[in-house]
């Protein structure tokens, strides 16, 4: 197939356009900022984890909390009523006596009682205190996320432009290349991972690195300048430079 060097040239620029484009698509898919998302997702989604966990315990002890304070109020309400039952004397000693005596066990229970409530209370400033470092944390998290989501837009938003940009300079190059070769170029550079023109340049194929034997060459020098030629080893369009 014959193709002037003109036709041969807007082939290279073509393919030049062609491997920015891939070059900007792969650096849209690994920009910094979407490793960073994920990596910051995972710390959201196991401060949310451990939150709801400490919000679990920080219930649970907020009820064993209040039933102690109940306890301790009941007691503290029951000695109250036999102190004044002692206090009025309206009662038989015997009867007295075992008011005596109940006070006096009900304050040690009521001891007791405060021991405990007071244990409860000390777990439960604990506990509280992780939940709001959990909180901040996570508050931290959300508003870094927010942040490189917007350095991602940005960045996404530089690069798609960069892409827009040259593939309008691609598609206006390819009209300028005649049908049969562009069809060749298309064709090649599909089944090639998107590289379908290289260059040569010595005895050296730009598209696979590979050195091109002697014979080969020697077809190559004797044929046109016109003549299209492909490389024997990756079957890529070969642009003599």
């Amino acid at each position: 197939m014959q193709a002037s060097s003109a036709q041969q040239s807007h082939i290279l620029e073509l393919q030049l356009l062609d491997s920015e484009v891939m070059q900007a698509n792969t650096k849209l898919k690994s920009l910094p900022e979407i490793e960073q998302l994920l990596h910051i997702d995972k710390r959201i989604t196991s401060a949310n984890e451990e939150l709801a966990q400490v919000k679990a315990e920080a219930d649970q002890i907020a009820l064993e909390l209040r039933r102690g304070e109940v306890d301790v109020e009941t007691v503290t309400d029951r000695i109250k009523k036999d102190e004044a039952r002692l206090s009025s004397g309206n009662a038989t000693p015997k009867e007295l006596e075992q008011l005596q005596h109940e006070v006096e066990s009900l304050k040690k229970r009521q001891v007791d009682l405060e021991e405990i409530e007071l244990e409860i209370m000390v777990k439960n400033e604990a506990i509280v205190a992780r939940l709001n470092t959990l909180t901040t944390d996570l508050s931290s998290l959300e508003t870094l996320k927010t942040e490189i989501n917007q350095r991602l837009t940005t960045a996404s938003t530089e690069v798609n432009l960069l892409i827009l940009s040259k593939t309008t300079a691609r598609n206006e190059v390819a009209t300028r290349i005649e049908k049969p070769l562009l069809d060749i170029y298309e064709k090649v550079r599909t089944s090639t991972g998107g590289v379908g023109a290289a260059t040569l340049i010595g005895d050296k194929c730009g598209g696979c690195n590979l050195t091109i034997n002697a014979v080969e060459m020697n077809r190559i020098k004797a044929l046109a300048k016109d003549e299209l030629l492909r490389c024997e080893e990756c079957r890529r369009i070969l642009v003599r430079v």
